[in-house]
């Protein structure tokens, strides 16, 4: 190694699996949140975020956005990578629930939503990838 040689920050390997839980996060939280924010003079109440008409339009799309975006920007096997953004989703599935609700429907739910969006933000991850080689990352 000569003494001009730059070499690139290394990036930790975990930081887009966070990034995506993060997003994931943040998604169901808001959404689920939405309508209270949009009415703040009702008083409190939390939502399913598949039940409001944005998670579907905007909050959907952000993640599938950011997935295909982590994906162009990080190595590591491809098939793991939409689990992080899954993890932050049901970590907000979780937390953020209605009040009174049980997890009676969450298997069926893991089945109907679950794996249906892994597929889609593998998909995502997998044209992420595709435009980094294409574009020569």
């Amino acid at each position: 190694m000569s003494a001009f040689e730059v070499t690139t920050p290394h990036r930790p390997s975990w930081l887009p699996g966070l990034m995506m839980a993060l997003i994931g996060f943040a998604v169901w939280t808001l959404f689920s949140l939405w309508p209270w924010l949009m009415n703040s003079h009702a008083p409190f109440r939390v939502r399913e975020a598949w039940d409001t008409t944005l998670f579907w339009h905007i909050g959907v799309p952000v993640m599938l956005l950011a997935q295909c975006a982590g994906s162009a920007l990080s190595e590591g096997k491809i098939y793991r990578q939409p689990l992080g953004m899954l993890g932050g989703f049901l970590a907000g599935v979780l937390l953020v629930h209605p009040a009174g609700s049980d997890f009676g429907m969450m298997p069926l739910a893991a089945i109907m939503i679950g794996i249906p969006a892994y597929l889609a933000l593998f998909g995502a991850a997998a044209v992420g990838r595709m435009l980094a080689d294409y574009i020569g990352k």
